[in-house]
């Protein structure tokens, strides 16, 4: 009886999520595969120079792909047109475009049609306002401790094309993630497990920071998962989701931001400068914590 109410649950959630989610991820995709995008390219790079840093080519990039902009930040650190000081506070301002381009093309879509639109919109707003706090106390340093130089501009790399392919991928990823996680939330719902055995905070916290560890996706469903049953509210639900996404990071860095730095940077500079990059991510996910606890307009 359990596994039947878990699989019409999953429908349920599948059949109203499901269509809103994949024109999500068409239109966000379309739009940064536009021409006109690189223009959001453009405030970056200004910000950079703001902050007296060369290497403002290749923070934008970032904005294109992660591997991009590292690979164009170890090529500058190696050529010594930016020595390591410029290169840490280079990596601490990369979080935006990185977020920027997280919240686009994956984050924005899935949140909003899993959370429901106002939940997701708060969830959006912590994102981008956190990162946006921590990118100004990585320009304020670089202001203070590099002196002036004009950053280059993009000129050779571009956006790439609109690929429905890959998009079409990532949505039968996620409503696979998704219909697994609310499939075993049901399942843990009815049983006598989660009550018997994790009992030392709310089953429903602890099932999406669980969940969330292993996968953005699968933290995100299960929380939409709870909210639609109605055995959580909104500010617990995104709460346990960005306790999830701060215990995420490190399993994310070591699976795939560490041999991506290891290996530009050789194996002394890229650990310190993942340490940079994960401390960071890590400042950003309690700014957000803090922020969603604090300010009334998230209560």
């Amino acid at each position: 009886m359990n596994i039947q109410t878990a699989l019409l649950d999953v429908a349920r959630l599948v059949k109203t999520v499901a269509p809103i989610m994949l024109i999500g991820l068409l239109v966000s995709n379309f739009l940064f595969s536009l021409p006109h995008f690189r223009f959001i390219l453009k405030p970056i790079e200004r910000l950079s120079r703001f902050a007296n840093l060369k290497s403002g080519v290749a923070i934008s990039a970032f904005l294109l792909h992660p591997i991009v902009g590292i690979s164009m930040l170890s090529q500058m650190y190696k050529n010594r047109l930016i020595d390591f000081r410029e290169t840490v506070i280079a990596v601490v301002i990369s979080i935006l475009p990185r977020g920027i381009r997280a919240m686009v093309l994956f984050l924005a879509p899935i949140s909003i049609s899993i959370l429901g639109f106002e939940l997701g919109l708060k969830f959006i707003t912590l994102e981008i306002t956190s990162k946006l706090i921590v990118v100004t106390v990585g320009v304020l340093i670089g202001k203070v401790l590099l002196s002036g130089n004009d950053s280059k501009q993009i000129e050779e790399y571009e956006c790439k094309g609109f690929r429905i392919k890959e998009t079409i991928k990532v949505f039968l990823r996620t409503i696979a993630i998704m219909s697994v996680s609310a499939f075993l939330v049901s399942l843990l719902l009815n049983s006598d497990f989660v009550s018997s055995y994790l009992s030392f905070m709310p089953k429903e916290m602890l099932m999406i920071i669980l969940s969330g560890i292993a996968s953005t996706t699968a933290g995100i469903s299960v929380a939409g998962s709870l909210l639609a049953k109605g055995v959580i509210d909104g500010k617990t639900a995104l709460f346990a989701i960005f306790v999830s996404r701060f215990f995420h990071i490190f399993i994310e860095s070591m699976r795939m931001s560490m041999p991506i730095y290891t290996s530009f940077f050789g194996f002394r500079i890229g650990i310190r400068l993942l340490l940079v990059h994960i401390v960071c991510r890590c400042l950003s996910i309690a700014i957000a914590i803090f922020i969603l606890v604090t300010v009334d307009y998230f209560i």
